[in-house]
């Protein structure tokens, strides 16, 4: 993951502030390398990039909507500018934030695992 700045997914833990915007720059620096690389290869080799590289694709399409999950219903780690949940649902919240961090950790080291040798 050196390799892509900014996408440093260290930065997202199980005892991370709901409202931690590194986090959340984390996130989202690992959600465009993915879709930066979707575009390219769909722009390099157009007619037959599905059948190319469809397991990229697949894998860039599970990180963009596990990063969905994490803007909405909750406003995960600086994701989405809707109001904080109120401090007794925000030990729940943060659990849940955590654990929709893991799933795009998890599927972004799938992704990486797709592309990179």
């Amino acid at each position: 993951m050196d390799a892509h700045p900014g996408a440093d997914l260290d930065n997202c833990t199980t005892g991370t502030s709901l409202d931690d915007k590194d986090c959340g720059a984390a996130l989202r620096a690992a959600a465009k390398v993915a879709a930066d690389t979707e575009r390219r290869l769909r722009r390099e080799d157009p007619e037959y990039a599905d059948e190319l590289y469809g397991a990229v694709f697949l894998t860039t399409s599970a990180v963009q909507g596990d990063l969905d999950r994490l803007r909405h219903p909750i406003p995960c780690y600086g994701l989405s500018d809707e109001p904080q949940p109120p401090p007794p649902l925000r030990a729940e919240a943060e659990s849940i934030c955590a654990e929709a961090a893991d799933i795009f950790k998890i599927e972004y080291g799938i992704f990486l695992s797709t592309v990179e040798p």
